[in-house]
C-alpha cells in the first residue's frame, strides 16, 4: 500500500481538494478513456476471475462425488436384486420338488384306481 503525499511541482494556490480529485482520477483510471471505475466494479473485476478455477474444480469434485454415490448405490441395489432372486429361486426349487412329490403320488394312486379301456389315455395326459 502506498500513502499519498503532496507532489512538491504544487504550486501555493493548488488546494488540497484539487489535488485528491486529480489523484483519484489517475488511480481509478485504468485505460477506460477517462471514466472512472467503481469501487464495486473494481472489487469484482479482481474477484471474479480468481473465483473461475475455484468454482470450476469445485463443480469437478462435486460431479464426481455425485458420480460415485450412484455408482455405489446402482451396486447396493443390484446386490439386493441378486438376493432376492437367489431366494425367489429357492422357493421355485421347493415348490417344484413338492409338486413332484405330489405329482408321483397322484400318479401312482391314479394308475392303481384306473380301469383298462380306451378313455385310459386321457387321464394320464
Amino acid at each position: 500500500m502506498f500513502i499519498l503525499r503532496r507532489p512538491r511541482y504544487l504550486s501555493q494556490w493548488a488546494t488540497l481538494s484539487t489535488y485528491r480529485s486529480s489523484t483519484r482520477r489517475l488511480l481509478h483510471d485504468n485505460g477506460n478513456n477517462g471514466h472512472r471505475q467503481n469501487r464495486h466494479a473494481q472489487f469484482y473485476s479482481d474477484l471474479v476471475p480468481a473465483m473461475i478455477p475455484v468454482a470450476l474444480l469445485g463443480s469437478a469434485v462435486y460431479m464426481g462425488l455425485q458420480l460415485l454415490q450412484t455408482y455405489l448405490s446402482h451396486e447396493k441395489y443390484l446386490d439386493e436384486a441378486r438376493a432376492r432372486v437367489e431366494e425367489l429361486e429357492r422357493e421355485i426349487d421347493a415348490l417344484l420338488l413338492e409338486r413332484r412329490n405330489t405329482s408321483s403320488a397322484t400318479n401312482a394312486t391314479v394308475d392303481a384306481t384306473a380301469p383298462e379301456g380306451w378313455l385310459n389315455w386321457l387321464r394320464r395326459g
